[in-house]
């Protein structure tokens, strides 16, 4: 399942970045479905998120594209950053809350970056709207993936 997650997802950003529309937005549908299929487990983080930031600013390069791609490179720093602490402190994080949309981190993370996507191809006059929105909650997601970082290294120091 990993795989048809995967294999979708950078096939959906080889059509983007090609102005293949048809062909992407039905591998953009068949990533959501995948990533829905395989449910909790297709966290492949912002990898393929990051795959089609650099189809959209290969396809309409401008200010929008390269702040999903910024937002995106700030989400993995901020990702390894905690997985980094939450192992140097020994304790296990909290699992992020698919209700939030900001800590929406894995599946629903993937489903809103393949909607936006679709509507970015589907509406290309609100291209820049879109993407700057989508980057925006990418950034909010990972100054707060940063926070919890910084929360759980604080609180291994006032237990110690």
């Amino acid at each position: 399942m990993r795989l048809l997650v995967l294999s979708t997802g950078l096939a959906a950003a080889a059509a983007v970045s090609l102005r293949a529309d048809l062909a992407a937005l039905a591998l953009l549908a068949a990533w959501g479905a995948s990533v829905l299929a395989a449910g909790r487990r297709a966290g492949e983080g912002p990898w393929i998120r990051g795959a089609l930031a650099l189809a959209l600013a290969w396809r309409a390069p401008g200010g929008p594209a390269a702040a999903l791609v910024a937002a995106l490179l700030l989400e993995i720093a901020a990702a390894r950053l905690t997985a980094f602490t939450a192992a140097r402190a020994g304790t296990a994080l909290p699992r992020p809350d698919l209700h939030s949309l900001i800590l929406a981190g894995g599946a629903g993370a993937n489903l809103v970056a393949a909607a936006s996507f679709a509507a970015m191809i589907l509406w290309p006059d609100r291209l820049a709207p879109i993407a700057s929105a989508l980057a925006g909650l990418t950034a909010m997601g990972a100054i707060a993936r940063a926070s919890l970082a910084v929360a759980v290294m604080r609180g291994v120091r006032d237990e110690a």
